[in-house]
């Protein structure tokens, strides 16, 4: 796995201290395109008289050497020669205990992974491991830290490894860290992303992940707390096996604004997916406001090939966030204010998108079926039905009498129906 050049150049490199600089990157008082003095001085105070291949990127001059376990890479910052993180193998026998059990206990427990795994040792920041996961054609990259905690996860859709310059540790604008001391004391950052519009911070604590959005005044908007198979709430474990006793549970996600806490449970039996809302009495509620509840993110980043599907079928949606979940990829968004959900496989081909709609939006085909099917009077509520948009055509699941959870297409086709 790894992200740059092959070491094999050491062996024919007799100098030092030569940098090779990409056209936009320019060593600002390293002079004539050598790496400023006071970088190699740091290198040299942590890794000895080590030879080195250096190159500079995005602010970054960096050291690619065979260290103590292998070929090794390291990033030193131009402007103050800061270490800021160093790039490490390990077999993948060698994770930690931690890691292994949440693996096994996770979707990707089938899966093949690489012999191989980098570690991101980080100035100030969580050390991660990354390991490379495959089945079939394809590949996902997952992100733990060492207590086992899964942070992140892409789909390698296109083959290009990861630099990880992604990773490098940043500062937190003034006003962010006091906050996070104050509410998370003693909690260990994963990531900083300050963007146009405001800072999300990742953050570790008490064996959870925590996503914390910030304006860009810095005032608290809203926390997401993602629970993960070892710490599920009892609340909504016990809403679960009491109402939908076949489902697996999994994900859970806990919401936090100035107006609202509730919990994001998505539940699965087979193929079928459910997604239900929770307070944090556990009590079924209704989604939440699309339109006011939440932050949108416009600068959440998806693939070019993604955002140009959404915008042709889904004119002036704003994407607010991006998933990946068992080797998929799942876009959330705001269109006509209602919040869809849009699900894409690795090679970035649609597969469905789903949403709420209410009663009265039921085609008359579908309503005529369910009176056909359970009686005149049967009820479905506010918060029963549901749209799902497919390369197949477009079908409703709609529950019934809290009772029957019925598929059906938009033409009144029962598709299947289950208690």
């Amino acid at each position: 796995m790894k992200k740059y050049l092959t070491f094999w150049t050491l062996l024919i490199s007799g100098m030092l201290f030569f940098v090779s600089c990409s056209d936009d990157d320019d060593v600002s008082d390293g002079g004539n395109g050598m790496v400023p003095q006071a970088v190699l001085d740091a290198f040299q105070s942590q890794y000895g008289q080590t030879r080195a291949e250096w190159s500079v990127k995005d602010g970054y001059a960096i050291a690619e050497f065979m260290g103590e376990n292998g070929e090794t890479i390291a990033w030193y910052a131009l402007d103050d020669a800061r270490w800021g993180m160093t790039e490490t193998e390990i077999p993948y026998s060698a994770l930690p205990q931690a890691i292994q059990e949440a693996i096994a206990q996770s979707a990707y427990a089938s899966w093949t992974p690489d012999r191989e795994v980098d570690v991101l040792d980080r100035f100030g920041a969580e050390k991660l491991y990354v390991i490379e996961m495959k089945n079939g054609g394809t590949e996902v990259d997952l992100y733990y830290t060492e207590s086992g905690i899964l942070v992140n996860e892409y789909v390698d859709n296109d083959g290009k490894d990861n630099d990880y310059t992604g990773y490098l540790p940043q500062t937190p604008v003034a006003g962010v860290n006091d906050w996070i001391d104050q509410h998370f004391p003693g909690a260990r950052i994963v990531d900083i992303d300050v963007e146009r519009n405001g800072t999300e911070v990742e953050i570790i604590q008490d064996g959870m992940k925590h996503e914390i959005w910030f304006d860009a005044s810095s005032a608290w908007v809203s926390t997401k707390t993602e629970y993960g198979w070892r710490n599920v709430p009892d609340v909504v474990q016990a809403f679960v096996q009491a109402n939908y006793p076949d489902y697996r549970i999994d994900d859970v996600d806990r919401y936090e604004t100035a107006a609202n806490r509730y919990y994001c449970v998505e539940i699965e039996h087979g193929d079928r997916e459910k997604k239900i809302y929770l307070n944090e009495q556990g009590e079924e509620i209704g989604r939440p406001d699309a339109g006011t509840d939440l932050p949108s993110d416009g600068d959440t980043q998806v693939t070019t090939g993604i955002e140009a599907f959404i915008q042709a079928n889904y004119p002036g949606a704003v994407i607010r966030e991006r998933d990946y979940d068992d080797g998929r990829i799942e876009v959330d968004i705001i269109h006509d204010r209602r919040e869809k959900e849009v699900l894409f496989n690795f090679r970035e081909e649609w597969m469905r998108t789903t949403y709420d709609v209410y009663p009265d939006e039921l085609p008359d085909a579908v309503k005529a079926a369910l009176k056909a099917e359970f009686g005149e009077h049967a009820y479905w509520g506010n918060d029963d039905c549901e749209c799902v948009e497919t390369p197949e055509g477009t079908f409703y699941e709609v529950e019934v009498w809290d009772e029957w959870d019925v598929y059906l297409s938009a033409g009144g086709d029962i598709q299947w129906k289950e208690r």
